[in-house]
């Protein structure tokens, strides 16, 4: 060893390189970061090459073939990882010691070094279908000095071997597919050689159980519970307004989550990984979610305005309810049942003439007043809602109904005809002109004989001699008709309006739920089977 100069390579014939022999066995995977992009790893590496300077013979030794020696005493190649993040060779890789063993045939001596490393490489780590991704890591080994004319590396074995897998420990978030190796020459523009490299591809699989678990379940179980609770349906006449505040707590509680996966997420603007849409979407969901509950407030407050909806848009609503299997309310099948009888009971008393009710109340007026003051208009009808006269010289109808004004002895006229004072709203008139007929029972003075002919309301020639009796506007008549108690029509027309924009406002909710849920089930299920099936291909390849 007094001859040998470690700092020259170990070769006869300069025109030909020094072989190495390359292969790191794996002895675990310490960290994967995510965000900084690198892989921290613990391997054990040996390189065997021949040295021609450096030879003894095993029988001048008492037949010793195999020597250990320090690394720094003899020569060993300047093997360096290209895509370390450590520039100190020490903080890498520890060197110990070389076996040496004795060629007699070649007269020669092979060395084999072995030693741990600690490498901390960079891996760019493609996370599109994060949590179920499949990450390709590649280790670049090679001479930092010598081209492929000094030092000409190849991987021990066959290439197809890779990295050793036998005694490496299993790490909790990540599965190992397997390696291989591959040879690369490379012409760099610096310089005028080229330089062997040597590539050793890892695959590795993330195991999503702990992101099922902890993020994406919790997640979806939270979507589906605020859902349900935003389109839940109501009682009736109880606006919800809390679904506005689930709402704004379901996104705050969503925001949490989301900063957990930032954590493990680089900060790139490439591309959205798989469990970024995934949030994306629930964060939609959410926001819409509570967009049409404050849709559906709008509609029960609707109601309280007391204005029924459209009958084209009830219509609809009800189409909706019948394809949301949501049935009609019995309070509002009872509201309808009222309104029903109500209108029948409208439309028996509007067959009821008005000249019938004006026959019938000056008969009974005219009857009441002596034989002597008055002539009887005896007329053959139902009686009327018509009460008294005023006296006798004048028959006033009750003015709650507001049909007649007022009708007086002098309103007959010669030819027996009986002149009605002309109404003075035409534009509600919903009555026809009537012809009355009557006889007459004549109680004449002592001693004189007076004939009176029958009195005969017959339809006028002109409007300015006889009238036309009209109602004075149509909201009167229908109190009137409403059996003097207009507060209850008005009132049961708002409360049905309440209850017919509470079952609309329910129908909404119901076809808010069943979108939901679909798109729901759609998004979380579907991307993550899609995440699921690349996960399931990627760990049935064999690299």
């Amino acid at each position: 060893m007094s001859r040998y100069n470690r700092k020259l390579i170990p070769k006869k014939n300069h025109a030909e390189p020094v072989g190495v022999l390359f292969s790191i066995e794996l002895y675990q995977i310490i960290e994967v970061n995510e965000p900084q992009q690198y892989v921290l790893m613990n391997a054990w590496i040996v390189e065997r090459w021949t040295d021609e300077l450096l030879y003894w013979n095993p029988a001048h030794f008492d037949n010793i073939s195999d020597i250990l020696l320090p690394y720094d005493s003899i020569w060993i190649p300047d093997t360096t990882l290209y895509n370390s993040l450590v520039m100190n060779d020490g903080e890498s890789r520890r060197l110990l010691n070389a076996k040496l063993t004795s060629d007699l045939v070649q007269g020669t001596t092979l060395i084999e070094m072995l030693y741990p490393t600690l490498y901390k490489f960079s891996c760019m780590l493609n996370l599109k279908f994060f949590p179920y991704d499949t990450q390709e890591c590649i280790l670049t080994f090679g001479s930092w000095t010598h081209d492929n004319r000094g030092i000409d590396y190849r991987p021990f074995g066959s290439e197809s071997t890779g990295i050793g897998l036998h005694h490496c420990l299993e790490n909790e978030e990540w599965h190992i597919l397997g390696s291989y190796a591959e040879r690369r020459v490379m012409k760099y523009s610096c310089c005028a050689n080229n330089y062997t490299l040597l590539e050793y591809h890892l695959f590795i699989q993330r195991k999503p159980l702990f992101f099922l678990v902890n993020l994406i379940m919790p997640t979806s179980i939270i979507t589906l519970i605020a859902i349900v609770g935003f389109f839940s349906s109501p009682t009736i006449n109880d606006i919800r307004d809390e679904k506005i505040s689930l709402g704004i707590t379901t996104l705050l509680s969503m925001s949490l989550l989301i900063f957990m996966v930032s954590d493990k997420m680089p900060s790139t603007s490439s591309f959205i990984p798989l469990i970024g849409w995934f949030y994306l979407c629930m964060i939609m969901l959410i926001s819409g979610a509570t967009l049409c509950s404050s849709i559906v407030i709008f509609i029960q407050k609707r109601g309280l305005l007391g204005k029924r909806p459209k009958r084209k848009s009830m219509f609809w609503f009800r189409w909706l309810g019948r394809l949301s299997r949501m049935e009609m309310p019995l309070l509002m099948k009872e509201a309808y049942l009222r309104k029903a009888k109500r209108d029948a009971h409208f439309r028996r008393t509007r067959k009821i003439s008005l000249w019938q009710q004006i026959r019938g109340g000056i008969n009974n007026r005219l009857a009441s007043l002596p034989n002597g003051s008055a002539q009887t208009v005896v007329v053959a009808s139902e009686p009327s809602c018509l009460e008294h006269f005023g006296n006798p010289q004048k028959c006033v109808i009750d003015s709650e109904t507001d049909v007649l004004g007022s009708v007086s002895a002098e309103d007959i006229g010669d030819d027996g005809c009986i002149q009605l004072s002309e109404s003075d709203d035409d534009q509600h008139s919903r009555t026809s002109e009537f012809v009355y007929q009557s006889t007459p029972i004549i109680s004449p003075p002592v001693g004189e004989t007076l004939t009176v002919p029958r009195p005969i309301m017959r339809r006028p020639s002109s409007r300015r001699n006889v009238g036309m009796v009209r109602t004075s506007n149509r909201a009167r008549d229908q109190r009137a008709r409403y059996s003097g108690a207009p507060t209850s029509f008005f009132t049961s027309q708002r409360n049905l309006a309440e209850l017919e924009y509470d079952w609309i406002a329910a129908v909404v909710e119901r076809c808010c739920l069943i979108i939901f849920c679909i798109l729901f089930f759609f998004m979380s299920f579907g991307i993550n089977v899609i995440g699921m099936y690349y996960w399931w291909q990627s760990s049935s390849k064999n690299p």
